[in-house]
């Protein structure tokens, strides 16, 4: 193990101290369909095509944000490996793995509809008594409340979400490991080894995963899925509402999300938004505010090592612009390592600053200290998004810390910057 990988998890330790009706329904095109079928008979013989097959292979869904996992306000900066679990039919899953090069990790459990049941993170994962960079988890209904265990709820299917933030520089969304592997347990004690998912995309793992829940009966989790389908449909059909004379709201503030949070829901994040939002002619939307320390994980830091100034605040942190209609998509993020911070020389605090226009790329008047964030299409409302990852070291994200955002003319942007500042002061 590379001493870079073990610092890793020996910070990890220090911290813990410290899934012929529904496809007509759903209106697939014929090629999809046939595939997905084609593909479901040829990895499970027809007669096995029962409970017994849930699930067929580790990890069906990978959810990135993009394309049709799009929906309910991602962050593109994060991945979501999801599976279901049969519980009647298996009494435990074992996970075992390699702790990514990433800023943040967890695994959580939820019922048939997305309600969450447990988690565990990063640093409460203890590794093997051998030394190495790998780890075990015992996920089952009787699992304990401490060590390497991960409760199930009452009802009979189960999801299992695994994320990872931030991967290192370099590193694949996996952050550099391989997807951990999966051992199920059955009732009668014997176990099964699954083997990866083939499947290539979110579109087509997704429908194979809808498609085997219904076959098995859950319909209720069949039909939490097919909501990630029936939203993307939502966004193709979907229209604006923004008029083109709108007037600006004075000022921009944020406040604790009341949407987004219905996806399987992460619970170590925290979420503050702003109200809907129309584009503006010539104008572009300022926002700025404190900035928390973060770790400087994305250059070959550990989770410890603060980024800038002291010590770490929050694990993780990023400003995501989304559009405020169903499905509520993102238009883009910018996580805390690629977000500019500067130390204001009058209350030597760092703070940072978001320019929101519509360009089709960073325009070349961006200030040098401002990081941009496109405003995607303009008949549509926005929202920004603050999204913060587990406080450490005694920090809270106390008001103080809130974004705070005006719309300037871009034809006196400079001091409308000095004045957005002066006013983030108070």
């Amino acid at each position: 193990m590379s001493s870079e990988r073990r610092t890793r998890v020996r910070d990890f330790l220090v911290l813990k101290g410290c899934r012929m009706k529904y496809l007509n329904e759903i209106s697939w095109p014929r090629h999809l369909v046939y595939s997905s079928m084609f593909l479901l008979l040829a990895v499970v013989p027809v007669n096995r095509v029962s409970a017994q097959v849930l699930p067929i292979c580790s990890w069906p869904f990978e959810v990135t944000g993009h394309g049709l996992t799009n929906v309910a306000t991602p962050d593109t900066n994060a991945t979501y490996w999801v599976m279901p679990l049969d519980t009647k039919v298996w009494k435990a899953m074992v996970i075992r793995g390699a702790y990514p090069e990433a800023r943040f990790v967890n695994f959580s459990t939820y019922s048939a509809i997305g309600s969450l049941v447990d988690s565990i993170i990063d640093t409460e994962i203890a590794p093997d008594s051998d030394g190495s960079e790998n780890y075990r988890i015992q996920v089952s209904p009787n699992a304990g409340t401490s060590g390497n265990n991960l409760q199930l709820g009452g009802s009979r299917l189960a999801f299992i979400v695994y994320r990872v933030y931030a991967p290192d520089q370099n590193r694949t969304r996996r952050g550099g490991v391989d997807l951990p592997a999966v051992t199920l347990v059955a009732t009668d004690g014997n176990e099964r080894t699954l083997q990866p998912c083939p499947f290539a995309d979110a579109e087509s793992s997704l429908s194979n995963l809808i498609i085997l829940l219904r076959v098995n009966g859950f319909t209720d989790a069949a039909n939490f899925l097919q909501g990630i389908l029936r939203g993307a449909n939502q966004l193709r059909l979907g229209t604006g509402s923004c008029a083109p004379d709108q007037p600006a709201p004075t000022a921009v503030t944020f406040e604790i999300a009341t949407l987004g949070a219905d996806f399987f829901p992460n619970p170590q994040t925290t979420y503050l938004e702003t109200s809907a939002l129309c584009f503006q002619q010539q104008k572009v939307l300022v926002v700025k505010g404190r900035a928390p320390v973060f770790p400087n994980t994305y250059y070959g830091g550990s989770i410890l090592d603060p980024a800038f100034d002291g010590s770490v605040q929050l694990r993780y942190w990023s400003m995501c612009n989304n559009d405020r209609v169903v499905p509520f998509p993102v238009v883009a993020c910018q996580p805390d390592y690629m977000t500019k911070v500067v130390l204001d020389e009058k209350s030597q605090a760092y703070t940072y600053t978001y320019v929101v226009s519509d360009d089709p790329a960073p325009p070349t008047w961006l200030p040098p200290d401002a990081t941009w964030l496109p405003w995607g299409a303009t008949d549509i409302p926005k929202n920004l998004i603050f999204r913060s990852i587990l406080p450490q070291n005694s920090f809270t994200l106390t008001k103080d810390y809130y974004p705070q955002g005006v719309f300037c003319d871009i034809r006196a942007l400079q001091a409308c910057l000095l004045t957005a500042g002066a006013q983030m002061q108070k």
